[in-house]
């Protein structure tokens, strides 16, 4: 791991000819936990004063922590003043300093991962001679140059369908909400065509790249698509038909939305979404994505595009960049303020 985190290092050096000797680095623990917790303090002068927000997010974190365990984002959602005990209603504000009020709660989101995955990572940026700066959990990264204030105020999920795993962040209220990490990425879709045709990884990842779309219904005409099984000659080929293709990447990509929609539903958030999805990574760009999963959720589904108040670019290369949802994450680490 190492080795291949100082080729890109240099090859990053290579392209922008900047140095650095830090890195920000993202988290996609199958094992991690998120808690949302809330921490309440007393205001004794009635004007809230930086260290009583400092108090109230102090009690918030004050949670035990597995020994094996370890937090690695605390991000705040919200404040709320002078909530009421039994309505459970106060002012809402973002920014609580200055205000009036005798008692101040605040709203976390935590994220905890495990020691072990943790220790790893820093043990390979420290071989490759660099030091770390931040872990910071995928999706929480990936949100970063995609979702707007209004859609987090308005409730919004980020879909980040990567290689190995889907990271998913719901945004309500102006804040995160919650985070879920679902195994099952890209490389599925690619093992499910590679079973189905009896095929190498090699192959099926060809077959999805150059052929692929997530729809059946956008096929007008089938055709016959010419490829190897395992164990074949050099000279030998099979044909399957477009078709066919299609119909296993559909249901493969369904599979991951329904996984994805029994997640929402058992959080009780998939009525708070008025802002709908947002989707990104690599594994989103298969023709025909968006348009699958708009109408399996009949909520509003886009692709994400940059914030380009947030980020710019005058190389023109790097423009190119920008638009590609495979480089969400990496745009939300320069991005992220702990």
């Amino acid at each position: 791991a190492s080795q291949a985190i100082k080729k890109v290092a240099e090859d990053a050096y290579l392209s922008c000819n900047t140095g650095f000797h830090n890195v920000s680095v993202n988290i996609s623990d199958p094992h991690l936990t998120i808690i949302n917790r809330a921490g309440q303090t007393f205001v004794p002068t009635d004007e809230v004063s930086e260290n009583d927000a400092e108090s109230a997010i102090k009690n918030a974190c004050g949670i035990p922590t597995p020994a094996n365990k370890q937090v690695i984002n605390s991000v705040v959602n919200h404040f709320t003043l002078d909530k009421d005990p039994i309505t459970h209603q106060g002012t809402v504000v973002k920014h609580p300093v200055g205000q009036i009020a005798t008692n101040l709660e605040v709203s976390m989101h935590i994220v905890t991962v495990s020691n072990q995955c943790v220790n790893a990572i820093d043990q390979s940026i420290r071989k490759s001679d660099l030091g770390l700066s931040n872990i910071v959990l995928n999706s929480m990264a990936s949100s970063e140059p995609y979702i707007t204030q209004v859609e987090k105020d308005n409730g919004v999920c980020l879909i980040d369908i990567g290689s190995g795993v889907t990271n998913l962040s719901v945004f309500t209220y102006g804040g995160i909400t919650y985070s879920a990490v679902i195994q099952v990425g890209g490389d599925q879709i690619t093992e499910d065509i590679a079973h189905a045709f009896t095929t190498s990884f090699e192959e099926a990842e060809r077959l999805k790249i150059d052929h692929g779309n997530a729809q059946v219904k956008s096929i007008r005409e089938d055709k016959l698509i010419k490829f190897q099984q395992i164990d074949d000659h050099k000279d030998q080929n099979h044909y399957l038909s477009h078709q066919s293709l299609i119909e296993v990447i559909e249901e493969s990509y369904l599979e991951l939305f329904s996984r994805i929609r029994q997640n929402l539903k058992s959080q009780k958030l998939y009525r708070s979404l008025k802002s709908g999805f947002v989707l990104t990574g690599g594994a989103c760009k298969i023709s025909g994505c968006d348009e699958l999963l708009l109408s399996c959720f009949r909520i509003r589904t886009k692709f994400g595009r940059v914030n380009t108040d947030k980020i710019t670019t005058k190389k023109v290369q790097f423009e190119e960049n920008l638009k590609d949802p495979v480089y969400a994450c990496a745009l939300g680490l320069l991005l992220f303020e702990p």
